[in-house]
């Protein structure tokens, strides 16, 4: 029968449900049951750890951090295994099992991924000398890779090889020192894999060559399917946004509503000596409806980049219609490169709010009428109403429920939550709620105001901070008076302030506009929606 057991410390007695290795705890616990780890536990002397129980779950204690657990190793070789809250050095699932799920996850090397499974809410480290993240999936893999935090000096932050069906969402990829992430010899037209939604830097890398963020390579004989969608690729102007060898006919690429601002390239196509494949930017035969943006290129010397390279392929033709640009499209090409049909200012002001505000590329039908909009009422009407309508109040309402909750949200909550910044509720108001909660009192892993130091400020509080706030939480009116003192002060105003510089205009706010806007009478919505509304968002957004 499954059992509920403990890996405890050494000094602590062990008994049948209280152990002193992973491993003892996981025989013990058997297939269906759960194993906690508790903070002072000693790591197994044998690594790693191999887990051959069917439906288990092994957690680390959820009232502690997973960085007060010890390090384990583990290796998984069964089938609908749950992880979560732990730190571990490696881990390796079985690519032949399937249905497994690892969340809230502290890990430093990541080897293959079950198929059927959810990779979410980790934090990724690696090591410089090793991939960290090779994920080697069999056919139909089927797997979400979602809201992680990937960064290492390693060559690739996350590899796909030979494999359909994966979906790379949400993620934010520091670092990598060839590429951010690596798509090779992979996917089909029925599963594709589709990276989507990612924030991909590489500009703390210290590296002589030239970084990439997405690299897609074909060098097989079976088919690639690659969807890469409103992605933001900044490589510090020196390396790609999207770098791409294809062998031709098997090579099939969506690129659509992605952010290339700061890349010294933004999409690099490398031929077969004669073709480039379907290799769709926009107006082409996948059907991308362009979106893409190529406005503010630049080297690190200052000097202009170049937008699209098509080498090696002298009989190839690429779509690249739709796009965002500045004064021009500059193209390096030994075929031909179509990129006619570029979006008219106010049409690129339009896309670049759907891109940024509701994390998807808009179609042409979709635009117009904000178009007319803007001609008629202007600017700050237009950013008003596509800021404020049900689809982007809802992916702030999904970001709260993930950043405070840990979870998705569920319909009703978010419906309501929706219904109430439509009716006038302000951000800061929301993020109380959220902040005194008992979903959230309970979810915590923390002292209370630690944790709004951790979750707000961004920071942790340090001795002299905690102990004024804890010492007179009553004198402040209780929990909510104190989670609205921090969502509503000027430290986290200004991050917002900075955070918003750099998401919408690509470039940090001056120590002047921080703090102007930080010290003003404006919510954090209406300070966001400014910034959405300035001439400058018009011409470089």
């Amino acid at each position: 029968m499954p059992a509920s057991v403990f890996v405890v410390p050494a000094s602590q007695l062990a008994d049948a449900t209280h152990l002193h290795t992973v491993a003892d705890a996981i025989a013990a616990a058997g297939s269906g049951g759960l194993v906690t780890i508790e903070p002072g536990a000693s790591p197994d002397p044998t690594q790693p750890v191999t887990v051959t129980q069917d439906s288990i779950t092994i957690q680390g204690d959820p009232n502690v951090p997973a960085t007060s657990l010890p390090q384990e190793q583990l290796s998984m070789d069964g089938s609908g295994i749950t992880l979560t809250n732990l730190n571990l050095g490696s881990l390796s699932l079985d690519s032949v099992s399937s249905g497994d799920t690892v969340s809230k996850c502290l890990i430093v090397n990541l080897s293959e991924f079950a198929r059927n499974s959810s990779f979410t809410q980790n934090t990724i480290t690696g090591s410089a000398n090793v991939q960290p993240h090779v994920f080697v999936f069999p056919a139909n893999g089927n797997v979400l890779i979602s809201d992680n935090n990937f960064s290492s000096e390693a060559q690739f932050l996350l590899t796909i090889t030979s494999c359909t069906g994966v979906t790379v969402t949400g993620n934010t990829f520091l670092g990598g020192n060839v590429a951010s992430i690596q798509v090779a010899d992979a996917g089909t037209s029925s599963g594709p894999i589709t990276v989507a939604n990612n924030t991909i830097s590489n500009d703390t890398i210290a590296t002589a060559a030239p970084v990439d963020g997405i690299h897609v390579i074909q060098d097989a004989s079976g088919g690639t399917f690659v969807r890469i969608l409103n992605n933001a690729v900044s490589t510090d102007g020196t390396g790609l946004g999207v770098n791409v060898a294809t062998d031709g006919d098997h090579f099939n690429v969506l690129v659509q509503g992605n952010d290339f601002h700061n890349d010294l390239v933004g999409v690099q196509i490398n031929g077969d000596g004669t073709s480039a494949g379907h290799f769709d930017l926009g107006g082409g035969s996948l059907g991308s409806l362009g979106g893409n943006n190529f406005r503010g290129f630049s080297t690190s010397d200052g000097t202009i980049g170049v937008a699209i390279v098509l080498a090696n392929a002298p009989q190839a033709t690429v779509v690249a219609q739709q796009s965002i640009v500045g004064s021009a499209l500059p193209v390096s090409s030994t075929g031909f490169v179509d990129t006619s049909n570029s979006l008219n200012t106010s049409q690129a002001f339009v896309q670049t709010l759907y891109n940024e505000v509701l994390g998807r590329t808009g179609a042409l039908a979709e635009l117009d009428p904000w178009v007319q909009l803007l001609n008629t009422q202007g600017q700050a009407a237009v950013s008003n109403g596509i800021f404020h309508s049900p689809e982007a109040l809802g992916r702030i309402v999904d970001s709260f429920y993930l950043r405070f909750l840990g979870r998705q949200s569920d319909a009703a909550g978010r419906a309501g939550w929706i219904g109430f910044l439509q009716n006038g509720g302000t951000e800061e108001q929301l993020e109380t709620q959220f902040l005194t909660s008992p979903e959230y009192i309970s979810h915590i892993n923390t002292d209370f105001v630690q944790s709004l130091y951790l979750n707000i400020l961004g920071r942790p509080g340090s001795p002299e901070e905690l102990a004024g706030w804890n010492n007179n939480i009553q004198n402040f009116g209780g929990l909510a008076s104190v989670a609205n003192a921090f969502v509503t002060s000027v430290e986290n105003r200004a991050n917002t302030v900075q955070s918003d510089f750099q998401t919408f205009l690509h470039r940090g706010s001056s120590a002047t506009e921080t703090a102007s806007l930080a010290n003003s009478s404006l919510n954090l919505l209406s300070l966001e929606q400014l910034v959405l509304s300035s001439p400058e968002f018009f011409g470089n957004g």
